[in-house]
């Protein structure tokens, strides 16, 4: 599942993955986030991961690589909220990959990570 977090605000935008992850969320979810680049140019992201299966996140992933490369110029920083090693090292590689400053926080550090977006 895929939601929109309540904290989201202006060109601030949170998303919480867990569980399974179907197309059809993450078609909403982008087209959501385009929305978003309308209306304000540049947007920082808040990703939140919590039991996310991993064919869902394989599949997430993918389409997040896709998604910021096609945005990578509207996109200035993205904070991953992880317990998962694998998320954590995989932000990392999407950091190369795009050249977005990317950083990952514990789920107990989410206000930084939120602090860290402003």
């Amino acid at each position: 599942m895929i939601r929109r977090l309540e904290q989201s605000h202006d060109h601030v935008v949170g998303y919480s993955l867990s569980g399974e992850v179907t197309e059809e969320e993450y078609t909403q979810a982008a087209s959501e986030l385009r929305d978003d680049i309308a209306r304000h140019g540049k947007i920082r992201l808040l990703f939140r991961l919590r039991d996310v299966s991993l064919s869902s996140f394989i599949g997430a992933l993918d389409d997040q690589f896709r998604f910021i490369n096609e945005h990578q110029d509207d996109i200035e920083r993205i904070a991953v909220v992880t317990e998962d090693g694998a998320g954590g090292m995989l932000a990392k590689a999407a950091e190369r990959f795009s050249g977005i400053e990317i950083d990952t926080f514990t789920h107990d550090d989410e206000p930084q990570a939120w602090a860290w977006l402003e």
